[in-house]
Formats: structure tokens, C-alpha cells, sequence
């Protein structure tokens, strides 16, 4: 079926703006928009939805997590899950553009600071930026977290380390998991971790306190920063 403004769900929103639901289902949602001259939409995130707007006409002004981002016609810009957004319209035309959302942000929207919602790691990517010596992870090693309710699971590799896994859980959001790994020489690791996750410049830091399960037994604390796409 063709789809356009003409024969699309309308609705209002904020300052007179308006919306044409061009697509609109659990899994994809695609939205037609158009801001007045200067308005604005209140900063918010979606916990589970990423989203990729395109510039139809005018020019929109986005801040993402405090940097400012301007966006013209004939392009985009990619917002992941749980980055916290804002666009505006401060030129004196009108803004049009596309935006589309998978899965959809009906019921996934927050216009509260992150910090105070529950934690979620899930499709999220974290580098080490410290660890101590007795440790095999480095700066080129990249753990990819999944998580589904308090469960936690992640593969890592890079470095010393061929491929690796954890699993474990969210308590009072600290993680607390066990660890396996390849290294490049070929011999298999075993550890257990807790972690303390706090926020800092708009990233998620993983504090870690891990210890071997095997050879020495040794302790050793490492931190990882989320990477971050904008």
C-alpha cells in the first residue's frame, strides 16, 4: 500500500508540531514530522529503540548527551538506544524530516536523567582504558554486552585475547559474573569479577575487582568505558 502524509495517521505534539505515522507497528516505526519555527522537543532517551532521522527541509539543531550537532538537508543522524537527545528547529522556516525507529518508541520513552533508571546493557560496547598487570585485557580488547532482564552475557576479544565469554548478574546494579577466555598462546583462563557501574560524561564506567580461578589466583582491578556512537 502506498503511504503518504495524505493518508496517514495524524497527530499533534509539542508546539504545534506535527507527525504522520507513515509506518507503524511493534517492530518499525516510521514517522513523518514537521517543527514550526522555533520549537523544540523535551530531551529525552528510548531504553531499547534506535532511531535514524533524515532531513527532508530546513535545518535541525540536535543535542546528544550536551554536544550540539546541526544537521541539514539531504542528511542524518543515527541515535543509539539510551543516548539522551533533543532536536529543535531555531531557524525562522520550517523543519521536515523522517524519522525512523526500531523497534518502536510507544511506551519506550524517557524524560527523566539516566542515571536514576534501571540499568541495561544490552547491544552495548565497552573498551578497557586500565587494568592491572596480572591482567590479559588491554586497550585493544572490546567486550559486547547482551542482557535480558538481571542477566548479563558478553564476548570479548582483541589484545592478548583470542575470544572470551562472561555471564552472570545485575545486583543493586553491580555485576557479578564468572569469566572465560582463549588467550593468543593458546592457554584458557578462568576468572570471576563484581563490578560497580557508575556514569561519567554522559558514558557508562565499569569498575572492576576480578580474580583468577586458575594458575596463581591473583586479584587485579580493571575499567572499562562504554564506546559511545553518535
Amino acid at each position: 500500500m502506498k503511504k503518504s502524509k495524505e493518508n496517514s495517521e495524524h497527530y499533534y505534539w509539542r508546539n504545534n508540531c506535527s507527525g504522520w505515522h507513515l509506518v507503524k507497528s511493534e517492530n518499525l516505526s516510521v514517522i513523518e514530522e514537521l517543527m514550526p519555527a522555533y520549537t523544540s522537543e523535551q530531551k529525552h532517551y528510548h531504553n531499547f529503540s534506535e532511531q535514524y532521522f533524515y532531513i527532508l527541509n530546513g535545518t535541525a539543531t540536535f543535542e546528544i548527551e550536551n554536544k550540539i550537532l546541526q544537521v541539514n538537508k539531504g542528511e542524518g543522524l543515527h541515535i543509539y538506544p539510551q543516548v539522551i537527545h533533543q532536536i529543535k528547529n531555531e531557524t525562522a522556516t520550517n523543519l521536515e524530516f523522517l524519522v525512523i525507529s526500531q523497534p518502536t518508541t510507544n511506551g519506550d520513552r524517557e524524560n527523566q536523567p539516566f542515571e536514576k533508571k534501571q540499568l541495561n546493557l544490552n547491544g552495548k560496547k565497552f573498551k578497557s582504558v586500565s587494568s592491572s598487570d596480572n591482567g590479559e585485557v588491554s586497550a585493544t580488547t572490546v567486550f559486547h554486552y547482551r542482557q535480558k532482564g538481571t542477566v548479563i552475557w558478553a564476548t570479548y576479544e582483541g589484545g592478548e585475547i583470542l575470544f572470551g565469554t562472561l555471564s552472570g548478574s545485575i545486583e543493586k546494579d553491580n555485576l557479578v559474573f564468572t569469566y572465560q577466555h582463549q588467550n593468543n598462546n593458546g592457554d584458557f583462563k578462568t576468572g570471576k569479577c563484581k563490578t560497580i557501574v557508575e556514569m561519567k560524561d554522559g558514558k557508562l564506567i565499569l569498575n572492576e575487582e576480578w580474580e583468577w580461578t586458575c594458575d596463581d589466583y591473583s586479584k587485579g582491578e580493571s575499567v572499562l568505558e562504554e564506546i559511545k556512537h553518535y
